[in-house]
C-alpha cells in the first residue's frame, strides 16, 4: 500500500474509533506530520489531507466503510471490530490489517509485510 493511503486509512479508523476528529497525523516511519481534517457525520466519510490536497470521499454503513482517494485513484474497503480493522486495498490488491490504542493506530500491510505505527494529534 502507498504511504498516502496508509495514512488515510490510519486517520480514518483512529478518528471513527475514537469517535474524535483530529487535527493532523505523525507518520513515525517516516518521521513526518500531515496535517488533516475530517468529518463523520450520517455516515459519510469527507478527509481532507491539507498537505498535498488530497481528499478521502466514502461512506459507512455499520461497521463497514468504502472510501476513494483523490490522488490515488483507489478505493478502499474496510471492517471495524472493536479497537480492530481489517480492509483491502483496490489499488495493490492486498489486504490490510490494524487496531487503534488510544492515539495510537498501527496497520500491518500485507504488500510490505510489516507493520506501520501512526499517532493521531488535536493540533
Amino acid at each position: 500500500m502507498k504511504d498516502n493511503l496508509r495514512v488515510s486509512v490510519a486517520y480514518v479508523a483512529g478518528s471513527i474509533i475514537n469517535k474524535k476528529n483530529y487535527r493532523s497525523l505523525i507518520d513515525r516511519s517516516r518521521n513526518s506530520t500531515i496535517k488533516m481534517n475530517g468529518s463523520f457525520a450520517l455516515g459519510n466519510i469527507d478527509v481532507n489531507i491539507l498537505d498535498d490536497g488530497s481528499k478521502v470521499l466514502g461512506m459507512m454503513n455499520g461497521n463497514d466503510l468504502s472510501f476513494f482517494h483523490s490522488v490515488e485513484n483507489v478505493t478502499i474497503s474496510m471492517k471495524l471490530d472493536g479497537f480492530r480493522f481489517k480492509g483491502h486495498d483496490s489499488g495493490m490488491d492486498k489486504d490490510f490489517t490494524g487496531s487503534v490504542n488510544g492515539k495510537t493506530v498501527m496497520i500491518y500491510d500485507g504488500n510490505d509485510c510489516r507493520n506501520f505505527y501512526y499517532e493521531l494529534c488535536d493540533s
